[in-house]
């Protein structure tokens, strides 16, 4: 289990100073933040109004020309990110229907599902369900999960916020005469959960080895847990429900159709029948290993860190996952005095893994790789930031405690991980709105070679040939700043380019090539005083947009 970080200085007296004015900073900012701010869906600042645009993301190194982003681990551990889809409107869930075709199916947040299909993005989604879902911020279309028996059954199930704000999870079913669309006309909600806000809505959907469906919901939004149901096992909020989708113990309730497994933990004692596990605030990615059935749940924090939790496949339910006494592995609010002791000491489950702010701002869980293609992955569990980008590896040793290094820094920003039915594994990018596949082995590096000497021979003095100077031409851009966690943090917004993708430069240097959206956030750890230059250009062309810059003081 990773250990909390101590640092030693002996100037006791400057530690209290700063001490105090951080926690003076910091009960001001929790005063005004919910109020004065929409939420992400990870329940963090987000300074797009009426969309999911995650705020910060970490300095990252450009991709090549082959669209594949790589990185080398300490370990020696080497992947690669490559492109296998582009033109997706905010994806937030991969996952396939484990029928043997080989498709892959991708969830965007707005309310469709989109096929690809032996590398093509279909143009028709499998289901535009739009017109139902509330998005965006962190509501709409959220969750997907297959029926185990899919080949048969036809059924699938979808998480998402309605019109009124509240969270449906329902069953579909594939059309009688397209396997690649389904009949929209089909839905039978499963359950319903109002929402007092609008953030912390989780949405993931699972089916276990068990052949039940599990079901993640955040606490219920604003911060810091303010109704107190991560605790409150009255309530499905903060919680993960498992519910069995093929049998109906509410004949009567058109808005509850599913059967309470009778060894649920909480079935005849005090607590809701549904609830597996609680002291959750905004479970975002949770999926079990399919060679161990082990379940791995990446939750959200609050202000400080960010957590992995982890469940054997032999476990009876039940666990208390600490939140809202508990942030990761430390004390958040200690009511009951003492509670946060208990919790620390038994009574709770503590998390595998955690992660400060310093290295990002919401988690992003993903899977352990099972998948043919690379068995030196084998094993590994991968997990990322959606805000800095990062990707980590984190492997389980003998003794039970998890070791975790980082991967790479991907460039974008992570909303979903994902895994076909070969268990081949797959990342995507929200705001580019792409698919990346995973790509272990070794990177080759270039190995020095010795320069001869030159022959003196008289050659003509060859002409330099010019590199391509931008030039403005019809492209405008514009750039807003702003400081998100430690980081400048950097919106681009341009209009006038035809191209399909966009070239972007930073000060002078080719920064990330994205497609033409319109739109692209950068961001680089504050430093301090920092001053920014941007351009854009048509890829691979001298087209380009004016410069536009952009000034941060210290702090």
């Amino acid at each position: 289990m990773k250990k909390k970080s101590t640092f030693q200085s002996a100037f006791f007296n400057l530690r209290v100073l700063i001490g105090l004015f951080v926690f003076i900073a910091a009960v001001f900012l929790a005063m005004f933040a919910t109020s004065a701010i929409e939420r992400t869906h990870r329940g963090e600042a987000n300074p797009f109004a009426g969309g999911l645009r995650p705020g910060a993301q970490a300095e990252v190194s450009a991709p090549d020309f082959t669209g594949q982003f790589s990185g080398r681990a300490p370990s020696g551990t080497t992947i690669q990110l490559e492109q296998v889809a582009s033109g997706l409107t905010s994806p937030v869930t991969v996952t396939n229907a484990g029928d043997g075709s080989g498709r892959i199916f991708i969830v965007q947040q707005t309310g469709q599902i989109r096929i690809l299909s032996g590398g093509t993005l279909l143009p028709t989604p499998f289901l535009d369900i739009s017109a139902l879902v509330s998005c965006c911020g962190e509501r709409g279309l959220l969750g997907l999960a297959f029926h185990p028996d899919y080949t048969n059954t036809g059924f699938f199930y979808v998480d998402y916020t309605n019109v009124a704000g509240d969270t449906v999870v329902a069953r579909y079913e594939v059309s009688a005469t397209d396997p690649n669309v389904a009949d929209p006309d089909s839905s039978q909600t499963i359950l319903t959960q109002n929402q007092p806000f609008a953030n912390h809505n989780g949405g993931q959907l699972a089916f276990g080895p068990d052949g039940y469906l599990y079901i993640a919901l955040g606490d219920g939004g604003s911060g810091g847990d303010p109704q107190g149901n991560g605790q409150n096992l009255e309530t499905w909020l903060g919680k993960l429900l498992r519910v069995d989708v093929n049998g109906d113990d509410f004949p009567g309730d058109p808005d509850r159709n599913y059967a309470v497994p009778p060894d649920n933990p909480f079935v005849g004692i005090a607590g809701l029948d549904e609830i597996w596990a609680y002291g959750l605030r905004n479970p975002w990615r949770c999926t079990f290993d399919r060679a161990t059935g082990d379940f791995l749940i990446a939750d959200v924090g609050q202000s400080n860190w960010e957590e992995i939790n982890f469940q054997p496949a032999a476990s009876d339910g039940g666990e208390n996952y600490g939140w809202n006494v508990l942030e990761g592995m430390h004390c958040f609010n200690d009511v009951p005095p003492g509670s946060c002791n208990d919790f620390l000491n038994g009574g709770s489950t503590l998390p595998i893994l955690e992660y400060d702010h310093s290295l990002g701002c919401s988690v992003t869980g993903g899977y352990r790789y099972r998948g043919q293609l690379y068995p030196q992955l084998d094993g590994i569990y991968f997990y990322g930031d959606l805000c800095s980008g990062r990707v980590w590896g984190a492997t389980r040793q003998g003794d039970g405690t998890w070791v975790s290094e980082e991967l790479l820094i991907s460039g974008f920003t992570i909303s979903t991980f994902g895994e076909d039915e070969a268990g081949e594994l797959y990342i995507a990018s929200y705001s580019g709105g792409a698919l990346y596949r995973i790509v272990g082995g070794p990177t080759p590096t270039p190995t020095p070679t010795a320069t001869p000497t030159p022959t003196v021979t008289p050659t003509p003095t060859p002409t330099a040939t010019p590199s391509p100077t931008p030039t403005p031409g019809p492209i405008t851009l514009s750039a807003v700043g702003y400081k998100v966690r430690g980081f400048h943090t950097i919106d681009l917004s341009w209009s006038g380019a035809t191209s399909a993708s966009i070239d972007v430069y930073r000060n002078g240097a080719l920064i990330a090539t994205t497609p033409n959206d319109g739109f692209h956030t950068d961001s680089t750890p504050n430093k301090g005083r920092a001053t920014y230059t941007y351009q854009v250009c048509e890829a691979g062309t001298a087209t380009c947009s004016n410069t536009a810059t952009v000034s941060f003081g210290g702090g």
